[in-house]
């Protein structure tokens, strides 16, 4: 009974998880058949190519996404602009590698979608411990490993009945589709859902009540402007 898995952040998260799991798992449906019909991708060219994304991911999350969190700071717009861009990139970079029969050009933009990806992910992570107590957390991301889970079941299914329409324009069009959603998402509700409630508990934390916070925020500028 996880009272925070409930919560309008909580389910804004979990909306924007599941869909980024479903676009993630119906893009596998069509993917490594068009690499071996594009570039005749054998066992020994998957394995190559899983360990760039492998290699990719861990320097994203390792090294990219901690310079990119430090940039942000406590800054909500640029925090949007950020996870905004990543889902452009995510988007776009999929039709881009889906679409081109260059080898070299596949590897570069899949570079960038995973980079973009461990951003995200990073991103998220770390805004999601602003959204239940302490007590509560192990709950949540139980509640969000689930639903994930849940996608992971759903998104090949839907990949496959999206193929029977056209076996590659309709599930790369619903990928497309599913990150102009979350882009969507991201610019109407990300700082009121998730940055917002991450401030509130900071300052509790702090010891600070938000009256209080909101007094001390008015007295320091009543206290500038008599300065000049």
């Amino acid at each position: 009974n996880v009272k925070a898995a409930r919560t309008p952040s909580a389910m804004y998260l979990m909306v924007i998880r599941v869909s980024m799991a479903l676009s993630f798992h119906i893009f596998n449906t069509i993917w490594p058949t068009s690499l071996r019909n594009r570039f005749q991708f054998g066992p020994s060219d998957h394995g190559k190519f899983m360990s760039f994304i492998g290699l990719s991911y861990a320097l994203s999350q390792g090294v990219v996404a901690k310079s990119v969190v430090s940039y942000t700071g406590n800054s909500p717009s640029a925090r949007v602009r950020i996870v905004s861009c990543c889902c452009i990139i995510l988007g776009l970079g999929r039709y881009v590698a889906f679409q081109t029969q260059s080898l070299f050009c596949v590897y570069v933009t899949f570079g960038f979608i995973i980079t973009a990806l461990g951003v995200i992910n990073t991103i998220l992570t770390a805004d999601t411990s602003g959204i239940a107590p302490s007590n509560e957390m192990g709950g949540l991301y139980g509640a969000l490993e689930a639903v994930e889970s849940a996608a992971g079941m759903i998104g090949p299914i839907v990949g496959g009945s999206l193929a029977y329409i056209d076996p590659v324009n309709a599930p790369l069009l619903a990928v497309v589709g599913l990150y102009l959603v979350i882009f969507a998402l991201v610019q109407w509700g990300y700082e009121k859902f998730l940055l917002r409630k991450l401030n509130n508990i900071d300052i509790v934390k702090n010891g600070v009540s938000g009256a209080e916070h909101s007094d001390k925020k008015a007295s320091t500028i009543e206290k500038a402007e008599k300065q000049n």
